[in-house]
């Protein structure tokens, strides 16, 4: 590898990835809206999560799916296209993991806005898609299934379990540069997470999780929609959907 080549290619990651498609959708649709603040809230007293993250989800919760899919879409090809050209043009040099792992740095810690930007999942699913398309679908269905079944933790499932798993399963492959990279991407997808995993152990340890109200509102956002059937059809159950026992 040639160093010259890969800083070159690291530092041209780091600024694309700091292009921020969030922003430059809502200045041209919602100029008006506020883009510090996404949430996530249920029951009464409005017990829930908030982040600061900029990304596609903020969008979609602004101003709906379609848009919120659009800005996604550019998020991913960010990462796919220029990812896909080092991989072609240098089959036997890991410069395109060099500019994966860039692309979500700047994305997540972009340089044009004070460092505060999205998580990396667009820009993860738009390297992967280039580097090992494979690994998508086999991770995501892994983190579903032990998420949803083994621990019964829709936010586990969701957003940390196929992440999670992408450098175990680059490990078993192999594929030493790509544990490298699902390393790197862990690192920067939960380093810009502290306050979500703060609030996320607080209610997990309360049992705020483990309520009705906290379900409904799951099934009401982007991330419901397996957990739905999932509940509906009895595959997975909670502490308040069992049986009460007669004491006697």
């Amino acid at each position: 590898m040639n160093l010259g080549l890969a800083i070159a290619v690291a530092v041209a990651g780091y600024l694309i990835g700091s292009i921020s498609f969030a922003r430059i959708v809502a200045k041209r649709v919602i100029p008006e809206a506020e883009l510090g603040t996404t949430s996530l809230t249920w029951g009464d007293d409005d017990q829930g999560f908030v982040t600061e993250n900029v990304s596609a989800t903020t969008i979609r919760q602004l101003k709906g799916t379609r848009l919120g899919c659009m800005t996604g879409s550019f998020d991913i090809l960010k990462a796919f296209i220029p990812t896909l050209i080092l991989r072609l043009a240098y089959p036997d040099v890991s410069y395109d993991v060099v500019y994966a792992i860039a692309v979500t740095a700047g994305h997540n810690l972009p340089i044009y806005y004070h460092f505060k930007g999205g998580r990396g999942t667009s820009t993860i699913l738009g390297s992967l898609l280039a580097l090992a398309p494979l690994s998508i679908p086999v991770t995501i269905f892994l983190g579903y299934a032990i998420g949803l079944f083994v621990f019964k933790d829709v936010l586990l499932a969701h957003h940390a379990g196929w992440i999670l798993l992408l450098p175990i399963w680059f490990a078993l492959l192999g594929r030493w540069d790509m544990v490298v990279y699902g390393v790197a991407v862990n690192i920067l997808r939960w380093g810009v997470s502290g306050d979500e995993l703060r609030d996320y152990f607080r209610m997990r340890r309360s049992g705020a999780l483990r309520t009705e109200e906290f379900h409904d509102a799951i099934e009401e956002s982007h991330i419901g929609y397996i957990h739905k059937y999932a509940r509906r059809w009895g595959w997975i159950k909670y502490d308040y959907m069992k049986e009460p026992t007669d004491p006697a």
